[in-house]
């Protein structure tokens, strides 16, 4: 897994801060708190890590930039303090640019490609590894398949300062050592990514077989109970259904009919009904040409008032004016005397005096209106009595006409009542049937479907143990990891001898236990004396324990081709051992390096 850091830029505050890492080694030193362990831990967090938020990384970063090689591509990592996701940005083999914006970690959906959700998944995929996957309790067949991910395995790659002296790669850990396990697993060859596919398929073969079986039992057996066990028993049932409903049918078509034939005894009072609302409607008539009259003679008789009363104003304003002259024209204010008029005019104005009919004069006007308003009078009484005797027959009428309709209303509700409760019982039993008739219509494709599921789960078998045979095959080809772990056991013990850790010799033996993967030193090759990181006692020598493991691990991986990330970060590991009190350590540790 080629790895190679190229530049780390930090993005301050007040400033731009770039780190150039060298080609093979790069050697940070300083005084005390000059941010060398910050270095370490922010390559970390581009590649998906948490970052310690110490007072200056709090204060002044504002988010950090790593360029570093991944396989054959150059990437760059973006990733803003705070923040859980990352811009990962390459060229791909075609040339084209790719930025994505991805989860630094944890699941999700699917953001490039088919499967990969976070950054680890990316980084797999850009190193040319599928997204392995491991039994998420070593061992145990029925566990399910869970992601190995990348930060698995820079679990080997990234020696913190603070686990050191105090943790073997958390393998003494009950939950976490698992991951640790599956890592070195990996890195010896006992996980491929044929047999990462083919457990998968397998775990994913069964859960189907598991699912299906199941699902059919719990079928069969509801079916069971409510006796549709087959097609037949649920085909009888429903036609027995339509049976019955067919039944219910005629029951309603015999009822309606049996209603329009027994009203009968009501035809008398409907034919009544019929003609009193035809002479109810002739009456009413009758009553609007009374009104109509009414109102005429009632205006003609105030348009006559009117005129008389013009007529006295008139007779009135003729007395008073009666042998009046004028000296003077009431327009222009000459004499009227200046001139003459003609005989037969008027003196004013000069106009010709219409004849006078001594036979018309206001009193006979006055005497033939009154005769018209006495006329007038004696009409509008008698049509108010004709109007009033109408009004007291369509009252009568109408009473007649509400009785009898009450009387055919009870004759028919009596009968109505008893039927329409017949008729509502005999819908909703139609009702139920139809819909028993739906329920067992789907019900009827269950027997079939079982079948079908028990025949998917049968054929399944079949499957799951092609699967289980072909694991088993490679798990015999993967045979060389024993030979990885073996190799890996001899460079332990060169490093362990050649950085001069006390107590180490070369009649010494290292074995890797296979089950708990925790390396342990056998004295002269007794194993009754062995020790491991966990009893080497000091804190300066568990601290050259883990570093040797880590340099043995990443130099087999060299020697033997292992997919181990060819990255390592070490992180103050001499913070145990200083130069002024064990200067042959330090020495022998750099010189091996």
């Amino acid at each position: 897994m080629k790895i190679r850091l190229q530049t780390l830029k930090l993005y301050c505050r007040k400033s731009e801060e770039l780190v150039r890492f060298g080609g093979n080694i790069t050697f940070i030193h300083g005084t005390l708190s000059l941010g060398k362990s910050t270095i370490a831990r922010l390559v970390d967090f581009c590649l998906g890590g948490t970052l310690e938020l110490t007072t200056a990384v709090q204060r002044e970063l504002l988010s950090v930039q790593l360029t570093l090689t991944i396989g054959a591509r150059d990437v760059l990592i973006e990733r803003a303090k705070g923040e859980n996701s990352a811009r990962v940005s390459w060229v791909e083999d075609d040339g084209e640019p790719i930025s994505l914006l991805i989860r630094a970690k944890g699941d999700g959906a699917v953001v490039y490609g088919d499967d990969v959700v976070n950054l680890s998944d990316l980084i797999f995929r850009l190193l040319g590894y599928p997204i392995i996957r491991v039994r998420k309790r070593t061992g145990d067949d029925d566990s399910p398949m869970v992601r190995l991910s990348f930060r698995d395995l820079l679990k080997f790659c990234y020696l913190e300062q603070e686990e050191l002296d105090s943790s073997f790669f958390r393998l003494s850990q009950p939950i976490l050592a698992e991951k640790s396990k599956d890592a070195l697993n990996f890195f010896a060859g006992y996980y491929s990514e044929r047999l990462s596919t083919l457990q998968a398929e397998f775990d994913q073969a069964r859960s189907d077989q598991r699912s299906k079986t199941e699902a059919a039992e719990r079928i069969r057996e509801f079916l069971a109970q409510f006796g549709f066990a087959s097609d037949a028993q649920i085909d009888g049932e429903i036609q027995k259904n339509h049976a019955r409903m067919a039944d219910v049918r005629a029951t309603l078509s015999a009822s309606s009919l049996e209603f329009y034939g027994q009203t009968h005894f009501v035809d008398e009072q409907r034919t009544r009904l019929r003609k009193m609302s035809d002479r109810l409607n002739a009456e009413n008539e009758t009553l609007d040409d009374l009104n109509r009259r009414l109102e005429d003679q009632r205006e003609l008789r105030a348009e006559l008032m009117s005129m008389k009363f013009k007529v006295a104003r008139a007779d009135r304003a003729r007395s008073v004016l009666a042998g009046s002259s004028f000296e003077n024209c009431p327009q222009c204010g000459q004499p009227v005397s200046s001139h003459r008029a003609p005989e037969g005019s008027c003196y004013l104005c000069l106009q010709v005096l219409a004849p006078s009919e001594d036979d018309i004069n206001p009193a006979s006007i006055a005497g033939d209106l009154e005769a018209r308003l006495a006329d007038i009078e004696q009409a509008l009484r008698r049509h108010s009595g004709s109007r009033k005797r109408q009004i007291e027959r369509i009252q009568k009428l109408t009473a007649d006409k509400d009785r009898l309709d009450r009387e055919v209303s009870e004759l028919l509700g009596s009968y109505e009542t008893d039927r329409a409760a017949r008729s509502r019982q005999a819908d909703r039993e139609l009702a139920e049937i139809e819909e028993r008739i739906r329920f067992l219509t789907r019900v009827k494709a269950m027997p079939g479907a079982v079948t079908a599921m028990l025949a998917e789960a049968d054929k399944l078998s079949e499957t799951i143990s092609r699967l289980d045979r072909e694991i088993q095959q490679e798990q015999m080809r993967l045979g060389k990891a024993d030979e990885n772990f073996r190799a890996l056991g001899v460079n332990f013990l060169e490093a362990l001898i050649a950085t001069r850790v006390p107590g180490v010799g070369p009649s010494d033996v290292v074995n890797i236990n296979r089950r708990t993967l925790i390396p342990e030193i056998w004295p002269e090759g007794d194993e009754t004396a062995a020790y491991s990181f966990f009893t080497a006692g000091s804190g300066g020598k568990k601290t050259l324990f883990t570093i040797c493991f880590a340099l043995a691990l990443h130099r087999t991986a060299a020697q033997r081709g292992m997919p181990v990330p060819s990255l390592l970060i070490i992180d103050t590991p001499l913070k145990n051992i200083t130069p002024d009190i064990n200067p042959e350590l330090v020495t022998a540790f750099y010189t091996y390096q």
